[in-house]
């Protein structure tokens, strides 16, 4: 009987520490700060597919959120919907203006960062 509540306890406590580890909340920090960039007053306007200004001012609140993002982590929340949505281009030039520029070769969302020149 005791070692049913030993290995109860023991499964809830595996459980608490899987769900909070380091990965799990970087997946939530990503989330957030992508729901920012897709956000109206974050970077939507700067990476909307056929209209957006790819060239943000570095003291808007998309810069902000961006400079400080994991840019790469960003990339991998980024789902369908959200490409059809927006121009990956637009957005790996957003990343590059606002000082937080993804590697040349970096797969983003299915989109490919080019070489530099």
């Amino acid at each position: 009987m005791i070692s049913a509540k030993v290995i109860g306890v023991f499964c809830v406590l595996a459980f608490l520490a899987i769900s909070s580890s380091p990965s799990h909340l970087q997946a939530e920090g990503c989330e957030n700060e992508k729901n920012i960039v897709m956000n109206k007053d974050g970077c939507y306007h700067n990476i909307e597919r056929h209209m957006g200004d790819q060239f943000p001012k570095r003291h808007s609140h998309c810069c902000q959120t961006v400079e400080s993002a994991d840019i790469n982590c960003i990339c991998r929340t980024f789902t369908a919907a959200d490409k059809a949505k927006i121009a990956l281009s637009k957005w790996v030039n957003v990343a590059k203006e606002c000082g937080n520029p993804l590697h040349a070769g970096t797969n983003c969302a299915g989109y490919r960062v080019p070489l530099l020149p």
